[in-house]
């Protein structure tokens, strides 16, 4: 029989009355009322007829068909998504397009859409992501609560991958006030929640996020483990646990996942992995082995993407900790020969007139006029804090205390926005 939901979408989306479609299709307009009030099931002859005038030949218009073709597929393309493999998201996209459109089912279309945005994200296609979106904004009027759900997550992974973490922050907010029961939210949101707390420095309430978001990455599908977040998930617990003072129990977690991770031969994986044993020495000031660590995740990590910067930010970082200034604005320097994203390139460039500031007055200016400014922009308070503190205690030394007690004071004020936000809850 047809799905009679779908008579009434195929009906209305070509603009024809019910005695109009009666007309077209040669039969009586109760029929079509019954049809549609599923009191009656059509025949396939009805079917047949139906395709013919509308020139639905290929499209699966029947229950069954819809089940089969355009439910299973989706599913298939949604495990596909799910677990990073891009090759057969690729393959079976095409066709779930087609079948999802020919099915005129706009629930099932707002899911194929969230989907796809999904898939743009995960294969960094961040132009078609935009597209998608923007289509999807076009849509809102048929979205049910889990379709809100997933849509307020994506708006928090492109806000994420764009470094406004506080936009992150409220859209993985929204997200969790809406009814959030299903597979979808067990990684996309927990992780993206967490990784966003964590990326302003709330490393104790990202936690239960990231322990969510873990559980849901060991669920398997044909006996695989989730590639996409495992390891990510791994090392930005071990980062939290650093910072929370438990490195004992982040060392642990880190070791078992380096053996995982070079067990499957996993040129990234190790990489990241290397990246946050970095952090967790670098938390605990052992310097020479944080360093260490960061060298050996360059080695294995691709040249460019975020982990690479990301790991030459922090080695940098490092080497200034270790009074290694010169070394440190050598490295910056490499990291920002290669380096286009704005975000890097201030935190890059704000390292390196750190490490400067002794000998180079304008170092003092780039970090009050430029830095310090697109941090807050950005949502990073405890940077802010930070510089400001150094350009206090660079004021006092050589140059005005009043100047230097400014300072201080702008500090102070950053640390409140930080303590309001954790009292008033906006994070």
């Amino acid at each position: 029989m047809i799905f009679h939901k779908t008579l009434v979408n195929i009906r209305r989306r070509h603009g024809y009355t019910q005695e109009e479609f009666a007309k077209l299709l040669g039969c009586p307009v109760e029929d079509i009322v019954a049809f549609e009030s599923n009191t009656k099931q059509a025949t396939y002859m009805f079917v047949a007829i139906l395709r013919q005038k509308l020139g639905l030949h290929s499209a699966p218009i029947t229950e069954t068909e819809w089940q089969t073709l355009v439910v299973g597929m989706h599913s298939e393309w949604k495990n596909a998504i799910d677990y990073a493999d891009v090759e057969k998201a690729k393959e079976l996209q095409q066709a779930l397009e087609k079948s999802v459109q020919a099915s005129f089912s706009p629930s099932i279309e707002n899911y194929y859409y969230l989907y796809l945005a999904d898939y743009y994200m995960l294969t960094h296609d961040i132009d078609a992501y935009a597209d998608t979106m923007a289509l999807l904004s076009q849509r809102t009027d048929g979205f049910g609560t889990k379709h809100w759900f997933m849509y307020h997550c994506l708006l928090g992974a492109r806000a994420f991958v764009e470094k406004r973490y506080q936009d992150a922050i409220k859209a993985y907010k929204t997200a969790e006030a809406l009814d959030h029961n299903n597979e979808w939210c067990g990684l996309r949101f927990n992780y993206g929640m967490g990784v966003s707390l964590t990326d302003r420095n709330y490393a104790a309430r990202a936690m239960p996020y990231l322990k969510k978001a873990k559980r849901a990455s060991m669920v398997s599908y044909d006996e695989k483990r989730n590639s996409r977040f495992d390891v990510y998930i791994d090392g930005i617990m071990a980062y939290n646990l650093a910072k929370l003072g438990r490195s004992d129990e982040a060392l642990k977690i880190l070791d078992k996942r380096l053996n995982l991770e070079t067990g499957i031969n996993s040129k990234s994986g190790i990489g990241y992995t290397h990246f946050s044993f970095g952090r967790v020495y670098h938390s605990v000031e052992d310097f020479d082995k944080a360093i260490e660590s960061y060298d050996k995740a360059l080695q294995y990590l691709d040249k460019g993407n975020d982990a690479y910067i990301s790991c030459i930010h922090d080695k940098t970082s490092a080497l200034i900790d270790s009074d290694q200034t010169d070394e440190a604005v050598n490295v910056a320097e490499v990291g920002l020969s290669i380096i286009t994203d704005e975000y890097w390139k201030t935190m890059l460039e704000a390292l390196k007139h750190s490490a400067s500031l002794e000998y180079d007055p304008d170092s003092a200016t780039y970090l009050k006029e430029i830095a310090i400014p697109k941090l807050q922009e950005y949502g990073k308070y405890e940077a802010a804090v930070y510089y400001y503190q150094l350009l206090s205690k660079f004021y006092f030394e050589y140059s005005s205390v009043e100047i230097a007690f400014k300072y201080n004071n702008l500090a102070l004020e950053a640390q409140k926005k930080l303590h309001k936000e954790l009292v008033e809850g906006d994070i």
